[in-house]
C-alpha cells in the first residue's frame, strides 16, 4: 500500500484533520508533523520518531505514520490483554515493513518482536515469550523495545524458577524522560523483585518493594490494572501471612473488577486464590466456591489453563474439607481432563497443572482418612515429596511450606508419624524466624492435633523443642480464636442444601431471574420485609454475602428449580 492509500486510510478512520500536511513527507520534521496530525494514542513513543525518521530516509512519510498508528493500536490491545488482536495486528505490520529502509525495518521488527513477547507472556506461553524477547534485543532495537524485552525475560525466568538467569538479566535504567512503556516495564521489574522476595519468605522486603512499585506507578501511570494489581497481590499475601486478614481482603476486593477485566495470569492466580482462602478460613465455604468458580470462568475466557487448574485444585480442597467427597471427585476429574487438554501448552504450564493435580488428588485421598494412622488410605506420599522438592528447587520456598504441611498430613494418614513429626518441627523452627503465621494457623485438623501434642508434651520430638513451645502455643490459641469467631458462619453439615427451605429455594430462583425483593414479594404474595428476612437466612446458610453469590452457589449445588407463579 503506497503513501497515498495510507493517507486515505487514516482520513477514513477520522484521525486526520482538515488542512493536514501532504502525504508526501520525506523530512524528519515532516514525519513528526504527520504523526502529530494523526493524533497518536496516549503512550506513543514520539521521542523515538526522529531516530526512526533518520533511518527511514526519503521513504518515511504518512506510510510510516500509518504503521506507527497500527503498532500503537497493537500495544493498546496488549494492555487490554486482548493478545489475539495484538498478535494479528503485529503480523499485518510486519508484512508492510518492506516500505521502510533496511535500518528502519529492522528497528520495527525488533519492536514487533517485543510486542509479541508481551502478548505471549500474557497468554502464559513462556517458551514463545522468551524466544520473541531475545529476538527483540537486536542492535537496531530502540531503548524502549530493549527495556520491554528485558522485562519479559526476567518475568519468564522467574516463572520457570530459574533465579540464576533471572538475576543475570541486565537491569535497564531508563533516562530522565522515559516513555510510557519504559515506565510500565520499570514497575513490572519492581513487582518481580517483590515477588521473588515473597517466594524467598523475605516478607518485609517483599512488602517494601511492592509498596515502592505502587507509589511509583501512581505517580507515573495512575492505577492501570496491569501496573497496579501485581504489587497489590504481593502486599495482600504478606498482610495475610502476618494475620492482617481484613486488610488483605480489602486490598483485593477493591481491585477485583480490574483484575478480572485486565490483568496478568499471575495477578488473577494470587487474587482469587487468596480471596478464596480468606473465605474458607472464616468458614464461608460457599463464598469461597463462588470466587473459585469465577476464577475458573476467567481462565476459560482468557485461555489460562493454569488459572483453571488452580481454581479446580482449590475447589477440591474446599469440597473435600466440607465432606462433599463426590463434588470434590468431580472437580478432580475435570482437573485431570484439563491436564490432558494442556499437552500442547508450554512445558512450565504442564508442570504446574500436574502439580495442582497431584496436590488435589492427595487432598481427596485424605478426605477418606478422618483418623491419623489409617494405613488403609491410598495416599501417594512420594508424589507430594516430589512436588515439594521441585518447588524448593525453583525457589518457591513460601509456596513450598503449604505443600510440606500437606506432606505432614499425608505422612500422618499413612502411619509414618516419625517423619511427619520431624518435618513439622522443621517448619516450626523456621517459621518464627521468617515470619510465617497464617499458613500454619490454616493447617489441617490432623496437623493441628500434632501441634497440640507437641505443646502438651504428649510426644517426644527430635531435638530440643523448648524454644518452639511459645510459638506453637500461640498458633494453637490463634487457631481456636479464629474458630470461635467464625462459628456463626461455619457450615457444619456436609450437605449444604439440606438446610435450605422450599421458600428459600423459590426466592433464590427468582433472584436468578433478576427480580428485585419487591417483585419477588408480589410473585409470592408476601411482604417485601419477609423476602428480606428469607434472603438473610439464605445468605447465612450458604455463607455468601449477596444475591449474586447466592444465585451462583445455589446453581452450582443444584438447588434451583422453576419457581411457581403463585403464593406458596
Amino acid at each position: 500500500m503506497n503513501d497515498v492509500v495510507a493517507h486515505e486510510s487514516i482520513s477514513k478512520s477520522g484521525r486526520s484533520q482538515p488542512g493536514a500536511p501532504s502525504p508526501c513527507v520525506s523530512s524528519e520534521a515532516g514525519a513528526l508533523h504527520v504523526i502529530a496530525a494523526a493524533r497518536l494514542p496516549v503512550g506513543v513513543c514520539v521521542a523515538e520518531i526522529p531516530w526512526m525518521a533518520r533511518h527511514g530516509g526519503a521513504r518515511v512519510g504518512i506510510g510510516f505514520a500509518k504503521l506507527r498508528l497500527d503498532i500503537e493500536r497493537a500495544w493498546q490491545s496488549a494492555m487490554r490483554v486482548d493478545c489475539h488482536e495484538a498478535l494479528v495486528i503485529a503480523d499485518l505490520i510486519e508484512h508492510q515493513a518492506t516500505r521502510l529502509s533496511a535500518s528502519a525495518a529492522k528497528a520495527l521488527r525488533c519492536e514487533i518482536a517485543a510486542l509479541r513477547a508481551v502478548a505471549f507472556v500474557l497468554q502464559d506461553d513462556e517458551a514463545a515469550a522468551l524466544a520473541a524477547a531475545w529476538s527483540a534485543r537486536g542492535a537496531h532495537a530502540t531503548a524502549t523495545t530493549a527495556h520491554v524485552a528485558l522485562t519479559v525475560c526476567r518475568s519468564v525466568y522467574w516463572r520457570l524458577g530459574d533465579l540464576e538467569s533471572f538475576y543475570a538479566v541486565e537491569r535497564f535504567k531508563p533516562g530522565h524522560q522515559p516513555t510510557r512503556r519504559q515506565t510500565v516495564s520499570t514497575l513490572f521489574d519492581l513487582g518481580l523483585d517483590a515477588a521473588v522476595a515473597l517466594d524467598q519468605m523475605h516478607f518485609g522486603a517483599a512488602r517494601l518493594l511492592a509498596a515502592h512499585a505502587l507509589e511509583r506507578g501512581r505517580c507515573l501511570v495512575g492505577t492501570h490494572p496491569l501496573a497496579d494489581t501485581f504489587p497489590v497481590c504481593v502486599i495482600a499475601q504478606v498482610l495475610y501471612e502476618q494475620g492482617q486478614v481484613d486488610e488483605a481482603e480489602a486490598l483485593l476486593v477493591a481491585r477485583i473488577a480490574g483484575i478480572r477485566e485486565c490483568c496478568t495470569v499471575e495477578s488473577a492466580l494470587r487474587a482469587h486464590g487468596l480471596l478464596a482462602r480468606i473465605a474458607a478460613s472464616r468458614g464461608q465455604h460457599g463464598r469461597a466456591l463462588v470466587i473459585l468458580s469465577e476464577a475458573e470462568a476467567l481462565g476459560v475466557r482468557r485461555r489460562w489453563p493454569r488459572l483453571r487448574a488452580a481454581s479446580l485444585a482449590h475447589q477440591v480442597e474446599i469440597e473435600a474439607g466440607c465432606g462433599r467427597v463426590e463434588q470434590a471427585a468431580n472437580c478432580l476429574q475435570r482437573l485431570a481432563e484439563l491436564a490432558d487438554e494442556s499437552r500442547a501448552a508450554s512445558s512450565n504450564v504442564r508442570v504446574e497443572i500436574a502439580r495442582f493435580h497431584t496436590v488435589a488428588e492427595v487432598r481427596l485421598a485424605l478426605a477418606h482418612s478422618p483418623c491419623a494412622g489409617n494405613v488403609d488410605v491410598d495416599v501417594d506420599v512420594d508424589a507430594v515429596r516430589q512436588v515439594h522438592r521441585d518447588m524448593v528447587r525453583r525457589g518457591r520456598l513460601y509456596a513450598a511450606v503449604a505443600v510440606e504441611l500437606l506432606l505432614v498430613d499425608a505422612l500422618l494418614a499413612s502411619g509414618q508419624r516419625d517423619e511427619a513429626l520431624e518435618r513439622l518441627v522443621g517448619v516450626l523452627r523456621r517459621a518464627p524466624v521468617v515470619g510465617l503465621h497464617q499458613t500454619l494457623v490454616d493447617c489441617s485438623a490432623r496437623v493441628a492435633e500434632l501441634i497440640d501434642a507437641i505443646v502438651q508434651r504428649r510426644i517426644v520430638a527430635p531435638g530440643d523443642i523448648g524454644e518452639l513451645l511459645p510459638y506453637a502455643r500461640m498458633l494453637r490459641q490463634h487457631r481456636r480464636d479464629v474458630s470461635e469467631a467464625n462459628e456463626p458462619f461455619a457450615i457444619r453439615r456436609p450437605n449444604v442444601g439440606a438446610g435450605i427451605t422450599e421458600r428459600e429455594r423459590l426466592i433464590v430462583a427468582l433472584m436468578g431471574r433478576g427480580l428485585s425483593n419487591k417483585q419477588i414479594a408480589v410473585e409470592l404474595g408476601i411482604a417485601p420485609e419477609t423476602v428480606k428476612s428469607h434472603a438473610k437466612h439464605l445468605y447465612t446458610k450458604l455463607s455468601v454475602r449477596n444475591r449474586t453469590e447466592a444465585v451462583a452457589l445455589a446453581t452450582r449445588l443444584g438447588l434451583l428449580h422453576a419457581p411457581r407463579s403463585s403464593a406458596v
